[in-house]
């Protein structure tokens, strides 16, 4: 009977231990996640609504401007839910490549961050002489989506798996206070474009440590493409040709050949998004619902009808007189802005006359395989409708064996 007691005891000691094990473990979950208490008591619609507002993901922010419009950003931050901050970089001269990589960069803050729901920005733009700013509501529920969402994991080069996931937050700015924004990590997605205002708010001696703006601005702007200084000169900076190259069309993408099955892609877009199968899915060669930019290249994996995969390289549109290498690698600006523009008025003048459009490669009746020594082009690019089919005359296709 003694030991029978004593049993209960050490079973209700352990029961007790367990308990407060459970609820210290719990505690250390709820602490780590700061979720608070009340989540707990919500419906599942209204528990995604909080969590939309409160989980935090790793991710940084950059900044970018285009050689074309440099560009320095006075200060900025993202607004969370809670009304913390999370830091754009600032007082940095950016001139590199708007949207495609960033200029500015730093890890300042927690690792961890809330997806934010507003951004405050000023900044100066050195081509136009002025101070722009400007308080963005942003698309919250769309960018925790794109975060949390499962992209599934890659092997690296070096034998260690990685997750697939997005990890930047990229602010670009274009001339007239246009400010876009992407998403940035396994590929990039444009999350919104928003259009700033010029400020008189900023005192040049508190931006400025040279009080001589004038002597500030020759000097800058006298390193900035001739083709730039002209437009100063003559006022005729702008924002269209960027606001061109975020133009979204509804078209599918496919291929002449019924028995090829695209299995895998990669697409670079003029608005400096790059989309592919791991991040988006198959669907997105079909929708037209979604727009698409105008691509710039594509690579496609495709399975032949004798179940062999292959790999095809795209150049959708190439500059005359230019290899795909050296389109690949194009500095000029001038240069670089006349094949963008070239491709978009293609783009433009088959879409203002046709619906339902499909961008596809017509294969060569004979597919000749290159290889990376010889490359050999086995089709073309061409843009059709059920009433207009029109080829893009410097389009490039190449097919290697898929490795």
């Amino acid at each position: 009977m003694k030991i029978n007691s004593l049993n209960k005891l050490y079973l209700l000691i352990a029961i007790v231990l367990s308990i407060l094990l459970l609820s210290r473990l719990g505690y250390d979950i709820w602490k780590e996640k700061e979720i608070p208490l009340t989540y707990y008591f919500l419906n599942t619609e209204k528990q995604k609504e909080m969590l939309t507002k409160i989980e935090k993901f790793e991710w940084l922010a950059e900044t970018s401007a285009d050689e074309t419009c440099p560009v320095e950003v006075v200060y900025g931050s993202f607004i969370l839910s809670d009304n913390t901050t999370a830091w754009i970089p600032s007082e940095q001269y950016l001139n590199d490549s708007w949207g495609a990589s960033s200029s500015g960069t730093m890890v300042v803050g927690d690792d961890k961050k809330k997806v934010p729901e507003r951004m405050q920005i000023t900044w100066f733009s050195y081509a136009e002489n002025k101070f722009f700013s400007g308080d963005f509501e942003l698309p919250q529920k769309k960018m925790y989506d794109i975060f949390k969402k499962d992209y599934g994991t890659t092997m690296g080069m070096d034998g260690v798996e990685y997750k697939n996931e997005y990890n930047t937050l990229t602010v670009a700015f274009a001339p007239e206070g246009l400010v876009t924004l992407w998403i940035g990590g396994i590929g990039n997605k444009e999350i919104g474009t928003y259009q700033g205002h010029e400020t008189f708010d900023i005192e040049w001696g508190d931006f400025s440590k040279n009080l001589d703006r004038k002597e500030v601005i020759k000097n800058y702007q006298k390193d900035m493409p001739l083709f730039v200084q002209e437009e100063i000169a003559n006022n005729k900076i702008n924002n269209t040709y960027f606001k061109n190259r975020l133009k979204r069309y509804h078209f599918k993408i496919g291929t002449n050949r019924a028995d090829f099955k695209i299995y895998n892609y990669d697409i670079f877009f003029m608005n400096n998004e790059v989309i592919s199968n791991t991040n988006t899915g198959i669907e997105f060669l079909n929708d037209t619902v979604v727009g698409k930019a105008v691509p710039i290249s594509m690579v496609i994996f495709v399975q032949d009808q004798f179940s062999r995969q292959l790999e095809v390289r795209i150049w959708v549109d190439l500059l005359d007189g230019k290899t795909t290498s050296e389109n690949d690698h194009i500095k000029d600006p001038l240069e670089k802005r006349n094949f963008n523009n070239q491709l978009m008025e293609r783009f433009k003048t088959f879409f203002d006359k046709n619906e339902n459009v499909e961008l596809y490669i017509k294969f060569n009746k004979e597919i000749i395989k290159s290889s990376i020594k010889k490359p050999v082009y086995s089709g073309k690019v061409y843009l059709k409708s059920p009433t207009s089919e029109v080829e893009i005359p410097n389009s490039k296709v190449e097919v290697y064996d898929a490795e």
